[in-house]
């Protein structure tokens, strides 16, 4: 068996990138590999899985990775995919790219993360043994055109099964129940189409349709009250329970996401049993069946649904059938192991190290690059702290 490091800004609950580690790592070590996890942010563990805090430095991630005996290091986000080039010559390493929205998204730092961006294909890519993307839209949103895509999966939730005819063959007096999943402040609110939410909501109830409206999603109580205020009902900061319920409770799921390198939440309310509608942009045509190019649209296939519940049933069940086909988590690491032989990555005798304590000098205070960030941009703004990141790793690399 094998020994694998990955590496990720962030394992916290609520974010997509944690989910995908969390899901090939516990896949990983059920098929007898070796995995730990590198990252500089971790809120929670799982069994059998050692999460390190550790800084995106080249000599801290080789000793680690030393005194693990690991293969193979799989960066997944920045500021982790700027080192491995200096890993390279130690280690093979891969970047697993979840693509980086739009810079016009972001009128804050907008510029900083284009330089990322352009960043990462003169310095990272050619200098590593290559690149997975989670769809086919990342893979050329990154423009580079020799990564490897493999699909995230989806049955992380429960198998719930599909909808009956008692779920959705309800009273035509009763009304739909019509949801979105979003982070609700405002850092990411123009690419996750917040506010186009908030019309498409304007324009169902112009049309006088029988609906009832709600939102869930990370943010304080002040984020929801731009839509409190409309009169629909929020849920802040749910745990993985409640997502799961209200995701199977909608009789329509709708995604207003401006991008999405693969898009969970709309996945994953598929997998609930519920249909489920987003917009033609990104990942959206690879992942669901039900995309639409503008809001009016949406809205006439939404009064469609409310004066035809049979075809509404017909519809859930089809985005379940879609989902159980196309995107398991036991495929996706599958193809990455597979990727690795192939390319003779991994080997298949590899001695995995027993786990024993690492010494304290290989892992950064889990608060202190943290904190010296959140400084940086107290006293001097995000634009200057991202700007100071570029141009540390452009000295390194």
């Amino acid at each position: 068996m094998s020994n694998i490091m990955f590496l990720t800004h962030r394992m916290s609950m609520g974010f997509g990138v944690a989910v995908v580690v969390e899901e090939l790592s516990k896949r990983l070590v059920s098929m007898g590999h070796y995995v730990c996890i590198g990252t500089l942010i971790a809120d929670y563990e799982f069994p059998n899985v050692e999460i390190f805090v550790v800084n995106p430095d080249p000599n801290q991630i080789a000793m680690l990775a030393e005194q693990r005996n690991i293969d193979v290091i799989i960066a997944h986000t920045t500021p982790y995919f700027e080192v491995l080039p200096s890993l390279t010559e130690r280690f093979k390493c891969w970047a697993w790219e979840h693509g980086d929205p739009s810079y016009e998204f972001f009128p804050e730092d907008g510029q900083e993360r284009a330089i990322i961006a352009k960043n990462k294909q003169i310095h990272v890519y050619p200098k590593i043994q290559g690149v997975i993307a989670i769809s086919e839209f990342i893979r050329k949103d990154i423009k580079w055109p020799n990564s490897y895509v493999i699909y995230n999966g989806a049955d992380h939730l429960r198998n719930v099964g599909k909808k009956t005819y008692a779920d959705t063959i309800r009273s035509e007096d009763m009304p739909l129940k019509i949801g979105t999943l979003m982070r609700l402040g405002e850092g990411e609110s123009l690419y996750k189409g917040n506010q186009l939410y908030l019309e498409l909501c304007e324009e169902i109830k112009k049309n006088n349709l029988n609906v009832e409206i709600y939102v869930m999603g990370r943010g304080t109580e002040k984020d929801a009250e731009i839509f409190e205020k409309k009169g629909y009902k929020v849920y802040c900061n749910a745990s993985d329970e409640e997502r799961e319920n209200y995701l199977r409770s909608l009789d329509i799921f709708i995604s207003p996401s401006l991008w999405e390198g693969f898009n969970l939440p709309l996945v994953e309310a598929m997998k609930s049993g519920t249909l489920s509608m987003a917009f033609d942009t990104g990942a959206h045509p690879e992942v669901c069946p039900f995309v639409y190019s503008s809001v009016s649209e949406m809205v006439t296939s939404i009064k469609r649904y409310a004066g035809n519940r049979q075809m509404l049933l017909r519809d859930s069940e089809r985005c379940y059938d879609y989902v159980n086909k196309k995107f398991t988590w036991e495929h996706t690491t599958s193809s990455l192991l597979k990727l690795l032989f192939e390319r003779g990555q991994l080997s298949h005798n590899t001695n995995p190290i027993p786990l024993v304590p690492i010494p304290a000098q290989v892992i950064s205070k889990p608060e202190s690059l943290f904190k010296k960030g959140m400084r940086s941009i107290k006293n001097n703004g995000i634009k200057v702290t991202v700007r100071k990141v570029v141009g540390y790793f452009g000295r390194k690399l």
